[in-house]
């Protein structure tokens, strides 16, 4: 018997200790004379200073294991068979990079008046009519930009009717989703929408007072009001909203009258809305982190207790879902035929990892299918650290980048790494 790589283990108040194991997801609380013992054994090392129960405890849990079990290459063989799944298909489209709104946050550069033409919209026709085939089984298609409804009768509408019926057709199933403003929603849009199993990500930037001075119109006037209305109005009709707020230790406080309006819209089906508070990156130096955890539970009870939905950004486990942009069946296409994997960086020439052909094939650049295959989980720092099962390095986009100023893809000290395994622990067990 051995010892598992992934062994964590914090301390708590009361000489106790929380045990963590990666590779499981298990967690125990010991006392910290057993999680001395074990965090201290060394590789030949016999177990003869723990009890028989609670030997079998720390081997059902995972925190022994059998001398020839090889952790790392389980984590290797399950990034490929999540990554590599063919039963779906993932496509994002950038009907256009223009968007009216100008947040001082966004990192893309927004080209005005920037469309999909009808030469790509067939590009793209035809990529699906090659790609939606056994054994593909559902398909996602998302549009995102730039603001997509600004080109919603043009370009979003177009593609989703294709869609379906090529769906439909080969028995596929189909999911439509717009990451978007939601300023620019109507009537018509949501009678059109119903149609689809569809869902939003729409943002909000804090309370009304600060999220006006962020979020305004081309005449200046604020966007809050429209889009708090528009998020009930497609919630009511069946559209599963995230509504992301982001915040700032100078705004976060004021995230609570979202809350308080949300209540007064009289939502039917508040179960509709999904609520995901985002700090701005930006912010993040600004320390606070105790107040904000504080606000952000107070936040989480009066929102479920009122039958939404509520998400704290959680490290998710990658040996379940990954991120679109990793796997080998997704692809964005951008209005100008390029593609990329990754929606999180601006969509620029030197960044993109190839274009869409007039077959509706998408073509490589010279060498960045290679680099993008091989760069999940390759980091020599990633492959000894601790948590590195409910990390994996990351995505494949902070790989091909690689590390700048420190050794971890996502600059995690052992502070960052203890607090996001008790972040899990809250959020499971105790709030």
């Amino acid at each position: 018997m051995k010892l598992s790589k992934f062994n964590n283990f914090i301390p708590l108040p009361g000489d106790k200790v929380l045990a963590y194991n990666a590779f499981t997801r298990r967690y125990l609380i010991m006392p910290s004379s057993i999680s001395y013992i074990v965090s201290n054994l060394r590789e030949g090392d016999d177990f003869g200073n723990l009890s028989s129960s609670t030997l079998q405890c720390l081997t059902e849990t995972g925190f022994i294991i059998k001398n020839d079990a090889d952790e790392l290459t389980v984590l290797d063989k399950d990034i490929i068979n999540l990554d590599c799944d063919p039963s779906s298909y993932e496509l994002t489209v950038n009907p256009t990079l223009d968007c009216n709104f100008r947040c001082w946050y966004c990192y893309e550069q927004h080209g005005k008046g920037t469309k999909l033409n009808n030469d790509i919209l067939n590009r793209i026709k035809k990529h699906l009519n090659n790609t939606l085939q056994p054994p593909v089984e559902i398909f996602y298609l998302s549009f995102f930009g730039g603001e997509p409804l600004l080109q919603f009768e043009d370009v979003c509408k177009p593609l989703m009717e294709y869609s379906r019926s090529l769906c439909s057709e080969r028995k596929i199933g189909l999911r439509i989703h717009f990451t978007s403003n939601s300023f620019l929603v109507t009537d018509s849009i949501i009678d059109f929408l119903k149609q689809y199993l569809c869902s939003f990500q729409i943002t909000l930037d804090g309370g009304k007072e600060f999220h006006d001075k962020v979020r305004f119109t081309n005449d200046g006037k604020g966007s809050y009001d429209k889009i708090l209305n528009n998020v009930k109005q497609l919630a009511n009709n069946g559209i599963v909203i995230t509504l992301r707020i982001n915040y700032t230790l100078g705004n976060i406080h004021s995230t609570e009258n979202i809350i308080n309006d949300l209540l007064r819209s009289c939502i039917c089906h508040p179960e509709n809305i999904l609520v995901n508070f985002q700090r701005v990156w930006q912010d993040f130096h600004n320390g606070g982190e105790e107040l904000i955890k504080s606000l952000l539970n107070e936040f989480k009870r009066k929102l479920i207790s009122n039958g939404m939905r509520f998400c704290i950004p959680d490290m998710l486990n990658p040996r379940t879902s990954s991120c679109y942009g990793d796997k080998v069946n997704s692809a964005c296409i951008n209005f100008d035929g390029d593609f990329y994997k990754c929606t999180a960086r601006d969509f620029i020439k030197s960044n993109r990892c190839g274009y869409l052909d007039t077959e509706g094939k998408l073509i490589w650049d010279n060498g960045k299918e290679a680099l993008w295959s091989t760069s999940k989980f390759m980091h020599p720092a990633c492959r000894v650290c601790r948590i590195a099962p409910i990390c994996l390095s990351g995505c494949r986009q902070k790989s091909i980048e690689g590390v700048k100023e420190c050794d971890c893809p996502l600059c995690y000290d052992e502070k960052r790494k203890d607090g996001l395994i008790l972040q899990q622990f809250e959020s499971l067990y105790i709030n």
